[in-house]
This record gives C-alpha cells, sequence and structure tokens, in this order.
C-alpha cells in the first residue's frame, strides 16, 4: 500500500511538497527590511517573507542542506515599483546604486536565498504565475533529478488591484523520506482579495 503522504504535487509524479509559507497584503513596502547598506524592491521582501514562513512549516531542516537548496520565482511585476523610482529619479542626474541594484528582477529569487544562505540554482521568471508555473515544475524537477538541488523553493507574487501575495511552496523528490506533500499547487497562483490582506 502507498504512503498517503506521498501525494504528487500538482500532477508531476517526481515532486512532492515539505513546507508552504504565504503572505497577503496591501501595503508591501511595509513588509520592506531596507537599511543604509541594503535595498530590494518591496516584492522581493514580500517573497522572503513567504520564503521564511515556508521554511519555519517545513518538514526538512533546510539549514542544514542549503547548499542543495535552489529557488524559482514568479511575478509579472517583479521589481517594477523600483525601476519606475530609478526612471523618476534619473532626469534630476542623482540615482542610488543601491536601488540600482534592487530593480534587478533576479532579486525575486535572490533576496530569500541570501537571506536564509542557500545556495542552489535560482531562477526568476517574470511572467503571469499561471503560465509560468509549469515552466517552474520542470525546472525544479530537473533540478533534483540532476543533483542540481535537492529541494527547490517555487514562489509566486500576483498582485490583483490593490492587494498583493507571495506564496511559496519548498519541493522535493518524491522518493524522500517522510514527505508532507499538498496534492494541488493551484493555490500558488490563485487571485487574492484585498480582503484577506495582511495575513
Amino acid at each position: 500500500m502507498s504512503d498517503p503522504r506521498a501525494t504528487p504535487a500538482a500532477g508531476r509524479r517526481s515532486l512532492v511538497t515539505a513546507g508552504y509559507g504565504e503572505v497577503v497584503t496591501t501595503a508591501p513596502a511595509e513588509h520592506a527590511h531596507n537599511g543604509s547598506s541594503l535595498f530590494a524592491d518591496p516584492v522581493a521582501w514580500l517573497m522572503a517573507e513567504a520564503v521564511a514562513r515556508a521554511v519555519e512549516d517545513c518538514a526538512v531542516d533546510l539549514a542544514a542542506v542549503r547548499d542543495h537548496v535552489g529557488m524559482v520565482a514568479i511575478s509579472d511585476v517583479c521589481t517594477l515599483d523600483t525601476m519606475r523610482t530609478i526612471a523618476r529619479a534619473t532626469p534630476r542626474g542623482r540615482l542610488s546604486p543601491l536601488k540600482f541594484a534592487g530593480a534587478n528582477p533576479g532579486s525575486v529569487a535572490g533576496l530569500p536565498c541570501i537571506r536564509n544562505g542557500f545556495r542552489g540554482p535560482t531562477l526568476t521568471l517574470s511572467m503571469p504565475p499561471e503560465a509560468a508555473l509549469p515552466a517552474a515544475l520542470a525546472m525544479a524537477e530537473g533540478w533534483i533529478a540532476r543533483g542540481s538541488a535537492r529541494l527547490v523553493l517555487v514562489g509566486t507574487h500576483r498582485r490583483d488591484g490593490d492587494a498583493h501575495s507571495a506564496r511559496c511552496y519548498v519541493l522535493q523528490s518524491s522518493t524522500a523520506p517522510d514527505p508532507c506533500p499538498e496534492p494541488d499547487l493551484k493555490r500558488l497562483t490563485a487571485p487574492v482579495h484585498a480582503a484577506a490582506a495582511d495575513l
């Protein structure tokens, strides 16, 4: 008899989930932790918070395998807020190098990995989560199958009106010991409403 905890994630037979985190807000800037020597876009900070919650929920000690944890982040907004800030500042001739670096869409995946010490492969897909999720899952599957990563974080950011959500699953191989799966990853792409904000 098969272990009911080994239900495949989103129909992908080789992946199961090991943790989940979510942040929903109408004020993403309030979740930022920028300082004099660090700047990241609000979306990157939201993703970092969702990842922190997924790490806390995870059945696997990710700190013990941090060299083998990868991440795929998905957002069609990415660092657009910071890009617009830079565009407005450029005619005045004053541009913060920190904000310039923080405008890189790759920081949506990079910041969570930096803050947790994860050193596996990373990828940011700057497109709607619904369209990108199959590619993200295929990438996670490939990294794990090739041994590039043992676990992969797949995080999505959505903006629906004033509401922003950042959601993250920790994925691992279905052959890993004691997986704790969620059989359906559709919540990564589900619309978010302002009424559910600030969870």
